[in-house]
């Protein structure tokens, strides 16, 4: 299994039945040699296993949250601290009572409710003609595609379109695919230097109470020249900003937990970059919410 396929098996896949229970097997023995070791003995395998069973009943944790939190490390008392899947449910139910599931899965509905805040043109596959998706080619030399109900980064990709290709057949793959395309973003050069194969972007963690936006956690998200996503999932990285000052002051971490104070491909200075335009996002992501009577996580994108 090469890199990326593993990569991908470590994220989020939906899936029923005999697939899902293959899958989560699958994904269960990656996470295991990945942060344990592929040569522990089979007692060792069949102890971390039924701790894992225990963990994931007694506090709802998931394949992710038991390796990367380093569970099997730690004592049961200290494992209650974490914000683990079950523990990530309730506080989203909490906070967004009764969200909008379809509008944040579809990407397709999502980008039509909020079309005016994008920033970016778009053209949902599943729903335009042979027409609209000529003349949104003849517009730009590269289109970034996504799949509509993807996550984690699955499913995303750059189409270029050139006078060689096959229109026709390219209308009828990318519908069959149930894709958006989007306008490129270009984004801030302070922001590109690091990876500039992605779009490097800010999530912001914010809560409503009714009458305020507070801003509760900040992440600096980062591709890491592996495709064109800064997702986790995606060989990503992520470190946490100061949310008073915009300034990055932990190191980037990936999915593997290895840390990094300067980014691996580029040799940018990660520890100590300040976010350009940092009150100016923090404003514009507590207007948004407030207007739209916000939910419990925002992702700002600074382009």
């Amino acid at each position: 299994m090469d890199d990326y396929s593993k990569q991908k098996l470590s994220g989020y896949y939906y899936s029923k039945g005999m697939e899902y229970i293959i899958f989560h097997w699958k994904k269960y023995k990656l996470m295991r040699d990945t942060f344990i070791s592929p040569n522990i003995k089979s007692l060792k395998k069949i102890t971390i296993f039924l701790d894992f069973v225990v963990c994931a009943i007694i506090y709802g944790a998931g394949i992710n949250d038991y390796f990367q939190y380093n569970f099997f490390r730690i004592k049961m008392a200290e494992r209650r601290k974490f914000i683990v899947g079950r523990k990530w449910i309730r506080i989203i139910k909490v906070c967004n009572h009764q969200i909008k599931q379809k509008l944040f899965d579809d990407k397709g509905e999502f980008n039509k409710e909020y079309r005016k805040y994008l920033g970016r043109d778009w053209l949902d596959l599943s729903k335009c003609t042979y027409e609209e998706f000529y003349d949104f080619t003849r517009k730009y030399s590269k289109i970034m595609y996504k799949n509509k109900g993807g996550s984690g980064g699955n499913g995303i990709g750059i189409y270029q379109p050139t006078i060689n290709n096959n229109f026709k057949e390219d209308y009828n793959i990318y519908r069959n695919k149930q894709v958006l395309f989007e306008e490129i973003l270009i984004q801030h050069p302070d922001m590109a230097k690091f990876n500039p194969s992605s779009v490097n972007t800010i999530r912001l963690v914010t809560i409503y109470d009714g009458k305020h936006v507070h801003l509760m956690n900040a992440v600096f998200r980062m591709g890491n020249g592996e495709g064109c996503t800064d997702n986790f999932h995606h060989f990503g990285l992520a470190a946490l900003i100061d949310i008073k000052t915009g300034i990055v002051y932990t190191s980037a971490v990936d999915k593997k937990n290895q840390k990094f104070e300067v980014h691996p491909k580029s040799g940018e200075q990660i520890v100590g970059f300040a976010i350009p335009c940092w009150n100016s996002i923090v404003n514009t992501v507590k207007v948004l919410q407030w207007l739209h009577h916000g939910y419990v996580m925002s992702g700002g994108m600074l382009h």
